[in-house]
């Protein structure tokens, strides 16, 4: 099969021809496009296409909530429709997998240079998986074993309201609950939400609250020492990835294991390993002991979603 798969998110539009062997994803052609620079979609694949032979199969991975058919973007003003994208550029098939499903795919397709692993644990064969990622926002994608693969569930897993588990932890609550009404997870497990733990720990300190930094420079002063508020929101940030990595997996029963993916827990991965993470993953009181034996793993493969976008095309013919 010839594929066509992309990763469509809010900023940026990833395109890619695939072919599938032994089960794995090999992508011959990756491009990337500001999508701010087209007016919509068909204009990115248009530009991308020209001078390209057909394709068996298109699957696009996309931001927002679907039905296989149509997306409108959670953060961009675009919509697409999988039929209409196939009768323009003549694709026999074409479909749209949430971004995190298609991550949740790409799971099939991993080797172990793909991962960095923080708990070996005891993986037993077939047992459900769970994928979770913080970049822009947190993505959660279930995974149970369906034949002879991993099929994702839908999910929106990142808006599970957030659960303290220490006295700072409620005061954080209260301080977001403040900002935002509900307190989901994505608000805190995110780009946005550490600049807002950031602010939190300013405030907490006796400090301006809002120095006005992104969180690249939140990331960056904590992970070099220069601000003790950047390292206190760090270790905040991880504690709590671990304790929502620690509930998914109970709810999952996640014996297959967990998987971090997204844009940040690669750059923060010496910060996942420095203990915080697995103990908040591993405080699930009368579990305690079956969470020790549940494999924990940081993706290290930036095309995750653009793979799983194509072997979700493969399993799906």
């Amino acid at each position: 099969m010839r594929i066509l798969c992309g990763d469509i998110g809010g900023t940026h539009s990833r395109l890619a021809v695939a072919s599938l062997a032994d089960g794995r994803a090999i992508l011959t052609r990756v491009d990337k496009r500001r999508n701010a620079d087209f007016p919509d979609f068909p204009a990115v694949l248009a530009a991308f296409l020209a001078g390209e032979a057909s394709f068996d199969a298109c699957c696009l991975a996309v931001a927002g909530p679907t039905d296989g058919r149509r997306v409108s973007f959670t953060n961009l003003d675009w919509q697409l429709d999988a039929q209409q994208l196939a009768a323009r550029f003549g694709f026999p098939h074409c479909s749209l997998v949430n971004d995190f499903s298609a991550v949740g795919w790409g799971l099939n397709g991993l080797a172990e240079p793909d991962l960095a692993v923080l708990q070996a644990g005891q993986p037993r064969g077939g047992a459900p998986r769970v994928a979770l990622g913080a970049g822009t926002g947190l993505g959660v994608s279930l995974c149970p074993w369906r034949g002879d693969h991993y099929q994702p569930m839908a999910s929106e897993g990142g808006h599970l309201g957030f659960a303290p588990t220490t006295p700072e932890q409620d005061r954080l609550l209260a301080y977001l609950r403040q900002r935002y009404g509900r307190v989901s997870l994505e608000r805190i497990l995110s780009g946005p939400g550490m600049e807002d733990l950031y602010r939190f720990c300013r405030l907490e300190a006796g400090l301006a609250e809002d120095p006005g930094l992104a969180a690249a420079q939140v990331s960056q002063r904590g992970l070099t020492g220069a601000d003790a508020q950047a390292v206190r929101a760090l270790g905040l940030f991880t504690a709590i990835y671990g304790q929502t990595a620690g509930d998914l997996a109970l709810a999952a029963r996640a014996d297959g294991g967990v998987f971090l993916a997204g844009g940040i827990a690669p750059r923060l991965l010496d910060l996942l390993g420095d203990g915080r993470f697995l103990a908040g993953f591993r405080a699930k009181g009368r579990f305690a002991a079956w969470m020790e034996q549940v494999p924990v793993a940081v993706v290290l493969d930036p095309d995750i979603g653009l793979k799983g976008a194509a072997l979700a095309a493969g399993y799906s013919r």
